[in-house]
């Protein structure tokens, strides 16, 4: 009987095997993520700016089965990822709701879009909250 050869261990943030046939939670997300980009039209530059990450970084990210982001993307990623949701429960449309202009001071009469393109935390975070306020503050 043979003995089993035990796989190489691998260092975290390379690509997995191709044995391997589940992401972690981590590259699911970025691969909602760039769905939901793409839903929205959204070109490389403005997914990058959501992400205040670099171009080679973020397809790089897009392809490794467990990737690794620092707190600041990881926050981004989340709060972009609630709003998309959150938009979409309660309007039906996400892309719809945030190209369209709004009236609410939060925005300034410009689409919600145009402000998380703004390029801070803060106006995804801003985003967010008047996304849970709308949704009775239990999103």
């Amino acid at each position: 009987m043979a003995t089993p050869v035990p796989e190489p261990k691998r260092k975290r943030g390379s690509t997995a095997p191709a044995s391997c046939s589940s992401p972690t939670p981590l590259a699911a997300a970025l691969s909602v993520f760039d769905k939901a980009a793409r839903e929205l039209g959204l070109d490389t530059q403005e997914r990058l700016k959501i992400l205040n990450t670099g171009r080679s970084l973020y397809f790089t990210l897009l392809k490794e089965a467990d990737p690794v982001l620092d707190v600041d993307r990881r926050d981004r990623l989340g709060y972009f990822l609630a709003i998309y949701e959150l938009a979409g429960r309660l309007v039906g449309s996400a892309p719809g709701w945030l190209r369209a202009p709004n009236s609410s001071a939060v925005f300034g009469g410009r689409p919600p879009l145009a402000r998380m393109l703004g390029g801070r935390m803060e106006d995804l975070l801003a985003t967010l909250t008047y996304l849970k306020g709308a949704y009775g503050g239990w999103a």
